[in-house]
C-alpha cells in the first residue's frame, strides 16, 4: 500500500519495548478471547493519498441465566460452609511472629479526609456532601458495615492511606489501633460482606502499606492478633480466588494475594497461585490496544494502580517481577493517553473526567509507560482525530458485557471536541458518588441515600447526556439499575486519512430490535484543524410506522462557552473566554432553507465539574425519521453540522477547499 508522506502508518495493536515473543502470546489471546467475532479488515485504497481502516466490533457476550443462576447458588452454598466453625479451624496454621517488609504506595491518600479522622470521624465522598460518621462510637463498625457510602471505604481500609496523611503521626497511630481493635473484635471471623475477595485483598493491601500505623503497639497480644488475621485471611483468599466475580474483582484478588506472598513468611504458595491468577484475568480484561474490556477509563486507572504497586513489592523484596506487569502498563499507558485533553483532563467518557489531572501525571510517570497517546483504538473503539491544536475524541466502543457494566455509561458514539486547552463540545460527564443524609449517619439512624444526587447519577449514564444522537428519549443501550442490558452489540468502524481530512465513519445497532433502526455518524476533521464536519443517519431495519420516530442530536457545551442563535436560526455563534469562536452550522451546504426538514434549537444543560453540576447550554437538532413509511433498508435524509473557527467560517453554500499546509506536521 503506498502512503503520502503526511499519512500514518496502519494502525496495530502497540508494540512494547518490554515485549518479545513471549509477550506476544498473552497479547494475541486477550485479543481473541475479548472479541471473538472482531473482524478486521485493511482496505487499501486505489488513492495513493489515502489510507483507509475499517473494523467491526463485538460486544462481549454475558453468562447465561442458568450459568448465572449455578454460580450464584453455588456461591451461597460456599458461603454458608465459610461460616461453619469448622471452617474457621481450617484457617489456623503457621503463626507469623513479624512482617518480612512494608510495600510501598506512592499514590496519597486524601489530606482532608486525614484531618477529618485526626478529630475522630470517618468521612466518605467530599465530607461536607459525603458520609461522617464517629469512630468512637462503640457501634461504629456495625453502622460502618451497613452505609452504602462508608462500608467498602471502612471495611477496605482505605481510610489508612488518609490517616497517614496527616503530621500528627502519634495520633494517626493512635486513630488506627482503636480502629483495627475494633475490627477485629467484629469481624475477626468470616463475614459474608466483610470476607468478600476484592475487599479482603483491598484491606490486607492496605494493612501492609501501612503496616508502621497498626502495629507500632507495645501490646504483643494485639500485634500477634494482626498477624495471625493477616495469615487466616490470606489463606481464604487463596482458597476463594477462583469464585470471585471475573474481571477487576479478580484483580484485585490476585493482587492481594501476591503482596500477602511476598511479605507474609512462608508465603510463596500464595505468591505463585496469585501471580497464575493475574496473568489469566490480565489477558482477558486488558485488551491488546491496552483498553479495559469494562470500557471504563476508571478501571484502567485501577488496574495500573496496582500493577504499579506491585512492581515496587517486587523490587522491594529483590524479586524478579513477572514480565507481563510491564507488559501491561505498556499498553494501557497509550490507551490512558488517548483519554487526555490538552489540558491534562481525561474525557467524559463512561464515567471518565473526575479524576484530577495530577493524578493521572503521577499514574503515568510510575507506570514507565512511554509510549505516544494512541490515535486508534483498534480493539476498544477510542478514537482521535487531532489537528494542530483541534482534538475530537470519540467514543465508538461497544458496551461492556454486562457482568462488567457496573455503573457504565450508554454513551456510544460521541464525542468531545476541545481547542487547544479550551473544551467546546463535552459529555456532561460523572458525578460524584450518591451522598447521604448527614443527619441519619451522625445520630444513629440508618444511612439514606440523597435522592437529587441518585437521580443526577442516573441521569448522567443516560445517551441523553452525551453529545450524540437519540431516538424517541430511549437509550442506545438499556441502562438496569447499576448496569447496562440489551442494546449496542455491533460496531462498524472505518477510519479514512487524507491529506486533507481526517475522518471516521461508524455504524452501532442499539436500536435495532426495538426501533428497527441503525445509527450512523461520520466526522470530518480539516487537517488545518479549522473545521469539523459531522453527518448523523438513521437506517432502517424494517417498515417504520408512517409518523417517523423523533430524533434529537445534542451538542453538550462547556460552561465557559457562550452561545446564541444566528443566521435565522441555521447556525450557532459559540464564543470561547480569551480566545477566537466558533460557528456551528446545520446543514452548511444547502443553501434551501424552505426543505430542512430539523430544527436548530439552543437548551440549558450542566456539565460535571470535578463531580458536581454547573449550569452550561446545549445545542440541539430535532427532526423526525421515517416520516413517509420508510422501509427496510432505506436510510433517511442524513443531518450534516458542522463546527468552524469563525476565522476560516465561509458562508453557506461556498464550497471552496482550502489547500493544505505545506508546514503540517505529519503527526495526528
Amino acid at each position: 500500500m503506498a502512503v503520502s508522506p503526511s499519512s500514518n502508518p496502519p494502525v496495530k495493536p502497540p508494540a512494547h519495548p518490554s515485549s518479545g515473543p513471549s509477550a506476544a502470546k498473552p497479547v494475541a489471546e486477550a485479543a481473541a478471547q475479548s472479541l471473538p467475532a472482531e473482524t478486521p479488515d485493511k482496505t487499501p485504497s486505489q488513492d495513493k493519498e489515502m489510507l483507509r481502516e475499517q473494523r467491526h466490533l463485538v460486544r462481549m457476550p454475558s453468562p447465561g441465566l442458568f450459568d448465572d443462576l449455578g454460580a450464584r447458588l453455588w456461591r451461597a452454598v460456599r458461603q454458608k460452609a465459610y461460616a461453619s466453625r469448622f471452617y474457621d479451624w481450617r484457617l489456623r496454621g503457621r503463626h507469623p511472629l513479624k512482617l518480612l517488609g512494608c510495600p510501598v504506595d506512592p499514590f496519597p491518600g486524601d489530606a482532608t479526609a486525614g484531618a477529618a479522622l485526626h478529630e475522630g470521624v470517618l468521612i466518605a465522598h467530599g465530607g461536607r456532601q459525603g458520609a461522617r460518621l464517629g469512630i468512637e462510637q462503640p457501634d461504629f463498625w456495625r453502622r460502618a458495615a451497613r452505609s452504602p457510602a462508608l462500608s467498602h471505604k471502612a471495611l477496605g481500609f482505605s481510610w489508612l492511606a488518609d490517616l497517614a496523611m496527616i503530621k500528627d503521626q502519634k495520633r494517626a497511630r493512635v486513630v488506627a489501633e482503636l480502629l483495627m481493635r475494633g475490627w477485629l473484635d467484629a469481624f475477626g471471623r468470616y463475614h459474608s460482606e466483610a470476607w468478600s475477595a476484592p475487599l479482603l485483598a483491598e484491606r490486607l493491601r492496605h494493612w501492609l502499606i501501612h503496616a508502621p500505623l497498626i502495629l507500632s503497639s507495645h501490646d504483643l497480644v494485639y500485634r500477634s492478633a494482626v498477624l495471625n488475621s493477616m495469615a487466616r485471611q490470606a489463606r481464604h483468599l487463596m482458597r476463594v480466588l477462583g469464585d470471585s466475580v471475573d474481571g477487576l474483582p479478580r484483580v484485585h484478588a490476585a493482587s492481594g494475594l501476591i503482596l500477602c506472598g511476598l511479605y507474609l513468611p512462608h508465603g510463596k504458595a500464595w505468591r505463585l497461585r496469585g501471580e497464575a491468577a493475574l496473568r489469566r484475568v490480565l489477558d482477558r480484561f486488558v485488551l491488546a490496544d491496552g483498553g479495559p474490556i469494562s470500557r471504563r477509563p476508571e478501571d484502567l486507572l485501577v488496574v495500573m494502580k496496582l500493577l504499579v504497586i506491585l512492581r515496587h513489592a517486587y523490587d522491594d523484596r529483590q524479586e524478579e517481577s513477572p514480565a507481563y506487569l510491564q507488559q501491561c502498563l505498556d499498553r494501557m499507558g497509550p490507551f490512558l493517553r488517548a483519554l487526555r485533553h490538552a489540558d491534562g483532563r481525561l474525557a467524559h467518557i463512561n464515567g471518565a473526567g473526575g479524576e484530577p489531572p495530577e493524578l493521572i501525571d503521577l499514574i503515568l510517570a510510575q507506570s514507565a509507560a512511554h509510549g505516544r497517546a494512541l490515535t486508534n483504538a483498534p480493539y476498544s473503539g477510542l478514537m482521535r482525530l487531532n489537528a494542530r491544536q483541534t482534538l475530537v475524541i470519540f467514543d465508538a466502543m461497544p458496551a461492556a458485557p454486562m457482568a462488567m457494566s457496573h455503573r457504565a455509561h450508554a454513551g456510544t458514539l460521541s464525542f468531545e471536541l476541545a481547542d487547544g486547552p479550551d473544551p467546546l463540545v463535552v459529555n456532561i460527564g460523572p458525578v460524584a458518588r450518591a451522598p447521604t443524609s448527614h443527619k441519619s449517619a451522625d445520630q444513629g439512624g440508618d444511612e439514606r441515600t440523597d435522592p437529587y444526587a441518585a437521580d443526577l447519577g442516573a441521569l448522567v449514564r443516560t445517551t441523553a447526556a452525551h453529545s450524540t444522537l437519540i431516538l424517541m428519549d430511549k437509550n442506545s443501550t438499556r441502562i438496569r439499575n447499576d448496569h447496562l442490558g440489551e442494546g449496542v452489540s455491533h460496531i462498524e468502524l472505518e477510519r479514512v486519512e487524507q491529506p486533507d481530512a481526517l475522518s471516521i465513519t461508524a455504524r452501532h445497532d442499539g436500536y435495532r430490535r426495538r426501533l428497527k433502526v441503525d445509527h450512523q455518524r461520520r466526522l470530518s476533521l480539516s487537517r488545518r484543524g479549522d473545521r469539523l464536519d459531522g453527518t448523523d443517519l438513521c437506517v432502517a431495519h424494517g417498515r417504520l410506522p408512517r409518523g417517523g420516530l423523533p430524533f434529537h442530536i445534542r451538542f453538550h457545551l462547556h460552561p465557559a462557552v457562550s452561545a446564541s442563535i444566528t443566521q435565522g436560526g441555521r447556525a450557532v455563534l459559540l464564543r470561547l473566554s480569551h480566545r477566537h469562536g466558533w460557528l456551528f452550522h446545520l446543514n452548511p451546504d444547502d443553501l434551501d432553507a424552505d426543505d430542512l426538514d430539523s430544527e436548530l434549537i439552543l437548551e440549558e444543560s450542566v456539565y460535571m465539574e470535578a463531580g458536581q453540576p454547573v449550569r452550561c447550554q446545549q445545542i440541539v437538532i430535532t427532526g423526525r425519521f421515517g416520516g413517509q413509511g420508510v422501509v427496510k433498508g432505506a436510510a433517511g435524509r442524513p443531518v450534516h453540522w458542522r463546527f468552524e473557527r469563525l476565522s476560516a467560517a465561509r458562508p453557506p453554500g461556498d464550497k471552496t477547499i482550502t489547500p493544505p499546509d505545506p508546514t503540517l506536521s505529519s503527526r495526528p
